[in-house]
């Protein structure tokens, strides 16, 4: 994606600054940062022709520290698909919007991609009281923010006292009127889904889920599905916003079981940004290539399990691998079954254990930067072929000393020979392969 940095930035200055409030003009976030310039919203372009990269950059750090800590408040939300991308989204809109309100402008405190927000915890089910917490910690994390704004920038202390009961009787106001707004989006996508199919198919699917009793009739009569046969499960989520995202999610859901064979299929909408599926599939492994789903859309699919049990167990197995996806470096796949990383998803179940395991087991191999990259790739590729230097050289279009030599450096860093660490050692491998720097160690600068 196209994205913007304080070196592309043309024209750009606090000369542009201006209104209620010029001393925003001064504000720069802590630290480094690009911002997607396709996502733009027309706040986020009307702050940026404003105040510049850095006043642009300053509300987008704010918003992050408030989406961070509403999850930390609500660990819940966060294992929601795709509520964690459809939330930053809201809440960089709602942190723009307030921008321009605090430079005076008379605007709705209320955005599309906010309301977007309020939409989808009305069809997840989510309580209205959980959507207004959200919007309490976030507005004191953003109110907050600007205080101290003001607080460093405007010098003189009646200015400052002034611009503090400003700011506090804006923030008062704007809270009261836009929790109202979200309040009534909230309510009015509640009525409409509630009377809705999808409602009561996505009831009737956490009911199984939540491995209470089942009403096995309206499983046939609503969802259509054998309960008692073999399953696979998918699980599909979208990073992007688009006016068909869900007609999408569905569509890639459904192309996902088809490649597995599927005969029935119940494939239902989660929020705005997620869909949940589940096929009744034959006993042999289809070895059908993995679906290629539109841009923005992550599947991750679960391996066969029978009856009941089997349902909700390839929905876990499903979710494992949609968490690890969300933790992979970017050159991992978009769609990723569980029978091909299911050993990635345990060792990553937690991430400071895994952190801990890589580096205890690669020692300098672990270090993030070029050269012990090349050293663990061939690493990697030697022991999965059977420590096959021919195949190695081939696959790396590299001379076989070449890759000889690299494997006797890996070792050496190692300390330890390679045969009498294998397992442990493809295994710190494999998390390295998918989750890239978050295991490895930073090199000190």
């Amino acid at each position: 994606m196209p994205e913007i940095s304080p070196s592309d930035e043309v024209g750009a200055s606090s000369s542009r600054a201006g209104g209620a409030a010029g001393w925003m003009s001064r504000l720069r976030p802590t630290a480094p940062l690009s911002v997607d310039a396709s996502a733009l919203s027309e706040d986020g372009l009307a702050i940026y022709e404003w105040l510049g990269f850095d006043g642009l950059a300053w509300s987008v750090e704010i918003s992050d520290e408030a989406t961070a800590t509403i999850f930390a408040s609500m660990p819940a939300l966060a294992e929601e698909a795709a509520l964690p991308s459809i939330f930053t989204r809201g809440m960089r809109s709602a942190t723009l919007r307030e921008m321009r309100m605090a430079n005076g402008e008379d605007l709705e405190p209320i955005t599309d991609e906010s309301a977007d927000v309020a939409r989808d915890f009305a069809r997840r089910g989510l309580d209205l009281s959980t959507l207004l917490e959200t919007i309490r910690i976030g507005s004191r994390v953003t109110a907050s923010a600007y205080i101290r704004g003001a607080n460093e920038f405007v010098e003189s202390p009646e200015d400052r006292a002034n611009e503090i009961t400003r700011l506090s009787r804006l923030f008062f106001g704007s809270l009261e009127r836009f929790s109202n707004q979200m309040s009534e989006a909230y309510w009015r996508e509640r009525e409409r889904w509630i009377a809705s199919r999808s409602a009561e198919q996505l009831g009737i699917v956490n009911s199984i889920l939540s491995g209470g009793p089942v009403d096995r009739r309206l499983v046939a009569d609503v969802l259509q599905y054998d309960l008692d046969a073999q399953h696979i499960a998918v699980v599909a989520w979208s990073d992007e916003a688009s006016t068909d995202r869900t007609r999408r999610l569905l569509g890639a859901v459904t192309e996902e079981l088809g490649a597995h064979d599927a005969t029935s299929t119940v494939v239902v909408a989660v929020g705005v940004g997620a869909a949940w599926g589940w096929g009744t599939v034959p006993g042999h492994v289809s070895q059908e290539a993995p679906v290629s789903p539109p841009p923005g859309i992550f599947i991750a699919t679960s391996q066969r399990h029978r009856g009941e049990a089997g349902f909700r167990r390839a929905h876990r197995e499903a979710k494992d691998v949609e968490q690890l996806l969300r933790l992979a470096v970017p050159a991992v796949p978009r769609v990723l079954r569980h029978a091909d990383v299911e050993l990635a998803t345990l060792l990553a179940a937690d991430l400071e254990n895994a952190q801990y395991f890589v580096r205890r087991q690669l020692g300098r191999l672990a270090i993030d930067d070029d050269r012990m990259e090349n050293l663990r790739t061939t690493l990697w590729l030697y022991l999965a072929h059977e420590r096959s230097v021919a195949t190695v050289a081939g696959l790396q279009y590299v001379a076989r000393n070449t890759v000889t030599y690299r494997v006797k450096q890996a070792e050496k860093l190692l300390g330890r020979r390679i045969e009498d660490v294998r397992l442990n050692l493809q295994s710190a491998l494999l998390l390295t392969r998918v989750l890239g720097d978050r295991v490895l160690e930073h090199p000190r600068s």
